[in-house]
């Protein structure tokens, strides 16, 4: 995995707990597919996922961590 991509997901995760939504969403792609683990099913574009997460966090305060990223075989 590159230096940049690695960034670019860390970047992801900080904005994510940062509950920095514009920011979390500017390291995603506009038609985004996101799982919806809390209801189910997924969400889709950055208008579902901010939907989403303003949800999720009005009744959870989840934070994520990632212990190592690497590319997938």
């Amino acid at each position: 995995m590159s230096e940049q991509d690695e960034r670019l997901l860390r970047r992801a995760y900080e904005t994510f707990n940062a509950r920095d939504i514009p920011g979390a969403l500017a390291t995603m792609h506009p038609q985004v597919n996101w799982p919806n683990a809390i209801e189910g099913g997924r969400v889709h574009g950055h208008a579902g996922v901010r939907e989403y997460w303003e949800r999720q966090w009005g009744s959870l305060d989840s934070r994520v961590q990632p212990l190592r990223i690497k590319r997938a075989a």
